[in-house]
């Protein structure tokens, strides 16, 4: 067996409260490597068709990478998967900090967890042995006090927890799994999965390294990062993310007021946010993820408002969401909107973007107190916004009506609402303007998830989601190669890994496909064909012609009928993925497959 796994997937059945240990064999491991499409897999293979996402069938998928927890920055990352809730189709987030690299040392590659327990249970991972405990004396309380309790039960505070949050408990669409208190799988729901199976949170300890062939990649490319962090990573290591605000104001595509306007009424008021001013105020120092030089992790202190640095600090998607785009400019009510979604396991960009909605609905008259239980949806109410989170997770008032995500909420009451919602597949779009952005533009409609911003539709991030490296490490694909070869003793090309990436993203296509998710719900909402209200772009409009003609022209690159999305025959057979698409039948197309070649890498990761 080549290093940088262990063969070992944990599976969990917490119906009947029993576990056992899968060893796939190397063959698995170098046809999917980990992350993305080991979730494909397991989601293709093994969660039943149409079934709720709330159904006890469905999967949860934690899925490291051949990377994940070798020395080296940015390896601290692992994925997390299942049908999404909010979407119904393949949800998928990803997560930094220390949990995955400690679930790896402790001789895991992943687990799959199916079934529902009677009642709120934990999983205890020691190395190898592994436990299901009663959790019963966790359910309710706020993730710092979880993690504090199982921490002081086990008497070990290096114990790493990944937990659903009160969100999750309640099945709030948008929940997010928490690790680290401060490191977020956010995107698609994975919390409400977790909690609809009534496992508040996975607790791990690992005491082994991880096996690698050779370690000189690594070792040279630590040295490389911590060399020159200056030139290569300044704004992520000095300031993380939210550094360039300002710059978005002025080229007019801030995401303000429900990504109906470019622009604030001044720059000065965006500063007021932005990480620049973070850092001079209420930051006391930058924290880094397992092995990682760059640290690019804020953490604030208020200690008028009980704003505590164990919970990070805002980061660019959530000072877009819960600042920009509701109009929020108080810096301390950002910072305890932050703290407080950590706290509930919520997911800061789908709450914050039905939030726009509801203020947007509500100024427009479409909302009134009536439907709200008396509250007042006005822009820029940072006290409203923190009022409403412990609202919404434990679904009180319209609160419950604010946790199904903006687009059920808007199909619940009507009145045209749904033409303000903005998002793609039902997920809540992310903080980058298409109408502006090449990348994103090229990126939202196809993203197998939905309105998630991280170029997941491509080569770049499909890879380092698979692989286990985190997308902020400016890494060029030749590094990546070598870095994954060393882990693994394998000789892995960098076209293989684009073949791979490509297999990832086709595997993802056939779950959607199979859940009812078809070329209709690869385009954007109404709002982003139309101009943005204010600023230097508000004569620019992109029109669904032009998306239409880019998506057809994704499809086929990857090999994907053009006017359909459906892989070609040539494709599955190509990819071996025959096994996976007996649900398309006789639909299956015939066609010349278009190679993916090394110029055919898609957009960078965006995140300023």
């Amino acid at each position: 067996m080549p290093t940088g796994y262990w063969n070992r997937v944990l599976h969990v059945d917490l119906t009947n409260g029993t576990t056992r240990v899968e060893e796939p064999g190397e063959g698995f491991y170098r046809k999917h490597m980990g992350g993305r499409a080991m979730i494909a897999h397991y989601l293709l293979d093994e969660t039943p068709a149409g079934i709720d996402a709330f159904d006890a069938q469905n999967r949860l998928i934690f899925a490291l990478g051949p990377l994940t927890g070798t020395p080296v920055p940015g390896a601290g990352r692992h994925s997390v998967g299942a049908k999404s809730p909010i979407t119904g189709g393949f949800g998928e987030s990803e997560a930094g900090g220390f949990w995955g690299a400690e679930l790896k040392k402790a001789g895991w590659d992943g687990i799959v967890v199916k079934g529902k327990a009677s009642h709120p249970v934990y999983l205890w991972i020691n190395d190898q042995s592994v436990e299901i405990r009663d959790a019963g004396h966790l359910w309710g309380r706020l993730t710092d006090d979880v993690e504090t309790r199982i921490r002081e039960d086990h008497g070990d505070r290096w114990i790493r927890i990944a937990q659903c949050g009160i969100a999750g408990e309640n099945l709030v669409r948008y929940a997010c799994i928490a690790n680290d208190l401060n490191e977020i799988a956010g995107r698609t729901g994975l919390g409400a999965v977790m909690g609809s199976k009534n496992l508040k949170a996975i607790a791990v300890r690992g005491k082994r390294m991880v096996p690698m062939a050779n370690s000189e990649a690594h070792k040279e490319t630590a040295k490389w990062v911590s060399s020159t962090m200056d030139e290569v990573h300044y704004n992520f290591h000095h300031f993380g993310t939210g550094a360039a605000l300002a710059a978005k104001q002025m080229e007019g595509h801030l995401i303000a007021f429900n990504f109906r306007d470019g622009q604030w009424d001044s720059v000065e008021r965006v500063q007021k946010i932005d990480a620049k001013t973070i850092a001079s105020t209420v930051r006391v120092k930058m924290d880094g993820c397992y092995a990682c030089s760059v640290r690019c992790k804020k953490r604030v202190k208020i200690d008028s408002h009980e704003v505590r640095p164990e919970f990070g600090g805002p980061e660019y998607e959530t000072i877009g969401a819960i600042g920009t785009n509701v109009g929020v400019d108080d810096l301390v009510q950002v910072c305890k909107a932050n703290q407080w979604l950590n706290l509930v396991g919520m997911d800061s960009i789908s709450f914050g973007c039905t939030v726009a909605w509801a203020m947007e609905c509500f100024e427009l008259g479409l909302l009134t107190p009536e439907d709200t239980g008396g509250l007042e949806f006005k822009w820029g109410d940072g006290i409203l916004l923190n009022d409403l989170i412990p609202l919404v997770a434990r679904r009180e008032g319209f609160g419950d009506v604010l946790a199904e995500g903006a687009l059920r909420a808007a199909r619940k009451i009507g009145r045209d609402t749904e033409n303000y919602v903005v998002h793609i597949k039902g997920l809540e779009m992310a903080m980058h303007d298409p109408r502006a952005m090449e990348a994103m533009r090229l990126n939202y409609p196809v993203t197998p998830t939905g309105g998630d911003h991280t170029g997941a539709a491509h080569h770049r991030t499909s890879n380092r989601n698979t692989v286990g490296l985190c997308q902020f490490l400016q890494y060029d694909e030749q590094r990546v190669a070598r870095l994954l070869n060393g882990a693994t003793g394998w000789e892995t090309s960098q076209a293989e890994l684009e073949e791979q990436s490509s297999r990832g993203l086709t595997m993802a296509r056939l779950f959607n496909l199979r859940e009812g998710l078809s070329r209709k719900d690869d385009v954007f909402p109404p709002r982003i064909h139309e101009p943005i209200r204010k600023g230097p772009l508000s004569n620019k409009v992109l029109t669904r012609e032009q998306i239409a003609a880019e998506t057809e022209a994704y499809y086929e690159k990857h090999g994907w009928e053009k006017t359909t999305g459906i892989p070609l025959a040539e494709t599955l057979d190509s990819h071996d993925l025959r096994a996976y698409a007996g649900f398309l039948g006789a639909k299956i197309p015939t066609g010349r497959r278009v190679l993916v070649g090394a110029r055919g890498t898609g957009p960078e990761h965006v995140e300023e």
